[in-house]
């Protein structure tokens, strides 16, 4: 792992998110999930993310937040999920259930596509609920850097094989997925065995990050970025 470069591009899109007005912080208490999810005016978590779903710790868990003076203007929550030599579908199918299933016998989703199946596996991060406050107007550019640097801060704190989210296809199509910093999309990968619970879509994509794409993905934003740092940390 190149920790010397990646803590680097840290301290850089750091750096960049400040001079843009915005301050990040790692919200260490799960219980204050819900009510930061509140004050940014996000209308759900998904299961996956919420701590009313998951015994969260600080090894399992990492909530980042960007604020703006005392409003929070981003937020974003990464879970390990060490498959180790499990699939993708087995897995998914056990916590799609747990999360969207309720006392309903049965599978929930089925027909993992086979390329997911075969490349997914080994230390996994699911990275989701990434949300920007309505009430605060920020850049595009404040955006990446702030996407990126949870980025970063997965890997420094987990070094997964992947980082994946789902992205629905409208916001695929407006080019979401590449300013989240995630390399690969993949439509349709697995099918709904019913109509999917709101707020879940039929149209989502599987948007991923592998381990080898990181740092390209990261110094792109870094030099979208570079001209607008003090002259010396370019």
């Amino acid at each position: 792992m190149k920790t010397v470069s990646r803590a680097v591009n840290l301290g850089l899109l750091h750096q960049h998110l400040r001079s843009c007005g915005f301050d990040v912080a790692e919200v260490e208490d799960p219980a204050k999930v819900l009510d930061l999810t509140q004050n940014i005016g996000k209308p759900y978590l998904t299961p996956f993310s919420s701590p009313e779903h998951n015994d969260f710790t600080q090894k399992t868990a990492l909530w980042l937040v960007g604020w703006q003076g005392d409003e929070p203007a981003f937020m974003g929550c990464a879970r390990l999920e060490d498959l180790g030599d499990e699939g993708i579908s087995s897995y998914w199918g056990r916590s799609f259930g747990r999360a969207y299933g309720g006392v309903r016998a049965g599978p929930v989703i089925r027909g993992v596509r086979r390329d997911i199946e075969r490349g997914f596996s080994g230390r996994v991060v699911y990275f989701g609920d990434l949300f920007v406050n309505p009430r605060v107007r920020g850049s595009r550019k404040a955006l990446r850097s702030f996407v990126a640097l949870g980025h970063l801060s997965v890997s420094l704190k987990w070094d997964p094989d992947w980082t994946y989210c789902f992205v629905r296809e409208r916001d695929v199509l407006r080019g979401a997925s590449a300013n989240y910093g995630f390399t690969q999309v993949y439509p349709s990968p697995f099918e709904w065995v019913d109509e999917p619970p709101a707020p879940r879509d039929r149209s989502e994509w599987l948007a991923t990050l592998p381990r080898q794409s990181l740092d390209e993905s990261v110094e792109a934003v870094v030099r979208t970025i570079s001209k607008d740092l003090p002259l010396g940390h370019k």
